[in-house]
């Protein structure tokens, strides 16, 4: 047999692996407009949520992302058109990566969109993606960014056939089932009960659980439950505190409120002062010292830290003076012999009060209960 046809053997074989595991998934798979039908609140909070657009299909336009949410991305990276672009990753609430044709991940100067943000008061704007480097990177993030993801690696088969994406999936994005499971019996027959257990951790995590990844003074994204389990709360269900189907992000109700969360627990905790008594509990016990897209620099008295995008599950707040919140090469977040982790007074007061320095910190921090 010629080289030529075993390449067209193989490309058949590929092919027919790729339509089988297609025909397998949707087997499987209801998808979420399925689910709609019957959940029409549910789905209506959830295609407002950040969930759905984790990985979004372009057809040689921006991808379209819901009122009163992300204003989009306007363009692709310089240098390329829409019809250049298969997939944008994100775009909703923190920045935005892209793949090629191929399904590559773009990478090298000027290829992550950040957002707006007015808390750095930072516009819209161009970054580097993991290094200077002007190649790519295949895409291997479906385990959390699609539903149904089947990891295949560099042989395949790939998603459409699209060789830079090394598994297949049934939806792009969190959908419903990413979270419920496959649903296609239940759409079929409602007496089958799909799954309801919350499983955030399934991607709201990061390698080892027992250590909160860190760097450049601030905790690494995706480290929420790594967080949680070092904190005061690590018995609680995230769902104590959010609605799973609704977003944090555009004010869409996915925290509760301090009412409904904090002060349920907390009721007989008073703030003393009056000048801080209707300031909301995560104000200070979880303030911004987690990075998704962008970070700045707060200099107070003495002293200086860094300011993330992202607010922290630690909660607890540490009045030792030597206490430091990252060990000493920066790359995870310090706990103590009972694998506590601790905030500390800089992180927690001197964003704000950068007039002052962490003595007076220390000094005053007890004052506030």
């Amino acid at each position: 047999m010629s080289v030529v046809s075993l390449k067209i053997l193989r490309s058949l074989l590929m092919s027919f692996l790729l339509i089988y595991q297609s025909d397998s998934l949707s087997n499987e798979y209801a998808g979420s407009t399925a689910c709609k039908t019957c959940h029409v609140t549910i789905y209506n909070d959830y295609i407002k949520s950040g969930h759905p657009y984790k990985l979004n299909a372009v057809k040689g336009a921006p991808p379209q992302y819901p009122l009163e949410t992300s204003p989009g991305v306007p363009t692709p990276p310089q240098g390329y058109s829409w019809n250049d672009i298969s997939y944008v990753i994100g775009g909703f609430g923190w920045k935005a990566r892209f793949m090629d044709k191929q399904g590559y991940i773009l990478i090298g100067p000027g290829t992550q969109y950040n957002l707006a943000n007015a808390q750095h008061q930072k516009e819209a704007h161009w970054v580097a993606y993991d290094g200077n480097s002007h190649s790519t990177k295949p895409y291997s993030c479906g385990a959390c960014h699609t539903t149904g993801w089947e990891k295949t690696g560099a042989k395949g088969p790939h998603q459409h056939g699209l060789k830079g994406i090394h598994g297949t999936w049934s939806e792009p994005g969190v959908t419903c089932e990413a979270c419920h499971g496959p649903a296609a019996k239940h759409v079929t027959n409602p007496g089958i009960d799909v799954p309801v257990v919350e499983n955030c951790r399934q991607c709201h995590s990061r390698g080892d659980v027992s250590k909160i990844d860190a760097g450049g003074g601030l905790i690494r994204h995706h480290e929420q439950y790594e967080t949680l389990l070092a904190s005061p709360h690590k018995a609680l269900p995230c769902s104590a505190c959010h609605n799973p189907h609704q977003s944090t992000r555009y004010n869409k109700g996915g925290y509760l409120g301090d009412d409904k969360t904090c002060k349920s627990c907390h009721g007989n905790v008073q703030v003393k002062l009056q000048s801080k008594e209707d300031m909301a509990c995560h104000e200070c016990h979880m303030p911004y010292v987690v990075k998704s897209a962008i970070k700045s620099e707060v200099k107070y008295q003495a002293g200086s830290i860094s300011l993330g995008d992202l607010r922290t599950h630690i909660h607890r707040i540490s009045t030792e003076p030597n206490w430091k919140m990252f060990t000493d090469d920066g790359k995870f977040v310090r706990k103590d012999s009972e694998g506590r982790a601790h905030l500390t007074v800089d992180h927690v007061c001197l964003s704000c009060h950068m007039e002052a320095n962490k003595d007076w910190a220390l000094k005053h921090s007890n004052r506030i209960h």
